[in-house]
């Protein structure tokens, strides 16, 4: 499918197998954790097509522009924080010097446009959410955009870049009364707190999102050890709430009672093998969902109650 289609004939696919994706649903490969110590510039997995399969527009300055659910381009901070990594990840996999330009060049957008409190801020809405602040915040694009500043930093060393991550780090930590994203709650006798991807009037809690605002804060930590505790609240949270994202066949995409898609569940089943590599505990978590996946009768039924979902 093009790049300007959102894909729903490949998000039925990826529910059964993972032969088939599009640009707004690729099935990233793992980089195992050897791969990583090798080399520091590489992520959890290869985010590198979102870079290099990207045909769409720039703005005049050369910075990425999100094709949006109207029909027209927009600068969209969480897209243009994974762009961002992503280029990282094509510098590696091509050696070519033009995608080093291009990562900086966006770290230094990300620089730039940062806002006080430590968050980039996003006016275009997909229609779906329409209850977000506007403009809005989102702990996946603080994730994204920590995770590609740090490698900013370790490649040029202006602190510059370190202390944009630090302060989008910190962000995480205020809460949704406060215009932030972090948010405490309780559900079926559980409670604990949950990093929105969508900061929406009640809860919402996408998984993924979470996920990835968790590796920006293990990243930083393993650059400033001040941030370990951080990191294992959010290991010891996560512990925690994921048995709530658990249908026993498949998982939640959020907590509202959202399905994951096929895209979704296989994303969150490579995230937990990333975490199985940190921390032995999640082990159980990762190949729980990672039988789920390969379950075809399970996949059926996902997608089913995915539908009734929709409906």
């Amino acid at each position: 499918m093009g790049i300007l289609s959102h894909g729903k004939v490949t998000t039925v696919l990826q529910y059964f197998t993972d032969r088939f994706d599009d640009y707004w649903h690729i099935l990233y490969p793992i980089i195992l954790k050897g791969k990583r110590k090798e080399d520091e510039y590489l992520y959890f997995y290869d985010i590198s097509r979102k870079a290099l399969d990207y045909n769409g527009k720039f703005n005049e300055d050369g910075i990425y522009l999100f094709y949006g659910y109207d029909g027209s381009y927009h600068l969209h901070a969480l897209e243009l924080s994974q762009y961002s990594l992503a280029c990282w990840l094509a510098w590696k996999k091509t050696d070519n010097t033009a995608w080093l330009d291009k990562a900086l060049l966006h770290c230094d957008w990300l620089v730039k446009n940062q806002e006080s409190d430590g968050a980039w801020r996003i006016e275009h809405k997909n229609p779906s959410y329409k209850d977000l602040p506007s403009p809005w915040p989102s702990a996946l694009t603080q994730g994204l955009a920590i995770s590609s500043l740090i490698r900013a930093y370790k490649y040029t060393c202006n602190e510059e870049y370190v202390t944009s991550a630090k302060k989008a780090c910190e962000f995480l930590e205020i809460d949704i009364a406060n215009n932030g994203v972090k948010r405490i709650f309780s559900l079926n006798k559980i409670f604990g707190f949950i990093y929105e991807e969508y900061p929406r009037n009640e809860l919402n809690g996408v998984l993924n999102g979470h996920l990835s605002a968790i590796f920006g804060i293990y990243e930083l930590s393993l650059i400033d050890n001040s941030y370990n505790k951080m990191f294992e609240n959010n290991l010891k949270n996560l512990k925690k709430i994921l048995p709530l994202f658990d249908l026993g066949y498949w998982s939640y995409y959020s907590l509202d009672g959202n399905i994951d898609s096929g895209f979704y569940h296989r994303l969150i089943v490579k995230q937990l093998k990333v975490l199985s590599e940190i921390d032995s505990e999640f082990e159980k978590y990762y190949m729980k969902f990672y039988r789920q996946q390969e379950n075809k009768y399970f996949a059926v039924k996902a997608f089913i109650q995915k539908v009734r979902y929709k409906l």
